[in-house]
């Protein structure tokens, strides 16, 4: 009896236990792979590996499969290895998956798709660990469409927000568009957009009690809460930059 239990246990370990730190080696073997540059390595082993065990590191496999497709190229292979991890609502890499699909759009030249995952990342967290990276994507995007303004914005809020990043490193040599001193006009910053007048006004006055010069503006479409009538750019972004501060969803408006 004693040695069937043993005989049981060693069965157990060897389907569950065993492939489980195996995989655990797999992984950490394709990482140094990947960040020493070997991706064709790691399309080979992770494609082999992707969907053999229904355990947790799945989806950092996916992950690490999907960038290796994007930095050979490899743009709708990439973009399903993101898709598969989308799809797990519980998954931790959702949100790096997110921005990667978004990586993939940028470098198809779908600026729009893009900017919306990327948008949509700081309005579910305005304080994410990615925030960095959005940015600088932000602005390469406005830089590849020929957008001075947008190439600008984003800029210097990376410069503000993360001074010492790595991204900000990447956008040595990249030509500056026009100077933001420079840039002059009417300029406001949308917080809020209602369909209805009364919440519209309500949340107004919220903003009128922080001591924001905040006003509605009403159109067909709805009733949009702006604040400031800024005369140049900066002027505009340093008081986005506050008001994304304390949590507030933002958009600058010329």
């Amino acid at each position: 009896m004693q040695m069937q239990k043993l005989k049981i246990g060693f069965i157990i370990l060897t389907i569950f236990v065993f492939p489980v730190i195996s995989w655990a080696a797999n992984l950490e073997t394709l990482k140094a792979d990947f960040l020493q540059g070997n991706y064709r390595r790691v399309m080979f082993e992770a494609q082999a590996q992707v969907g053999r065990f229904n355990i947790q590191g799945t989806d950092e496999l996916d992950y690490l499969l999907g960038l290796s497709y994007l930095k050979e190229d490899k743009l709708e292979q990439a973009q399903e290895c993101f898709r598969r991890i989308l799809s797990n609502p519980m998954s931790k890499f959702k949100a790096y998956a997110a921005m990667a699909s978004g990586d993939v759009y940028l470098i198809k030249g779908q600026f729009q798709d893009a900017e919306v995952i990327y948008n949509k990342l700081l309005e579910d967290n305005p304080n994410t660990s990615l925030k960095a990276g959005i940015l600088y994507r932000l602005s390469q995007s406005g830089y590849r469409k020929g957008n001075k303004q947008q190439f600008n914005e984003y800029l210097l809020k990376l410069k503000r927000d993360f001074p010492l990043s790595l991204e900000l490193r990447s956008t040595k040599g990249i030509p500056q568009g026009e100077p933001l001193s420079s840039v002059i006009g009417e300029f406001s910053i949308q917080v809020g957009f209602f369909v209805k007048s009364l919440n519209a006004v309500n949340f107004k006055h919220k903003l009128l009690a922080m001591g924001y010069p905040v006003y509605v503006e009403g159109s067909s479409e709805g009733y949009r809460v702006k604040v400031g009538r800024f005369k140049t750019q900066v002027e505009a972004l340093e008081t986005e930059n506050k008001l994304s501060q304390e949590g507030f969803s933002t958009k600058l408006c010329p």
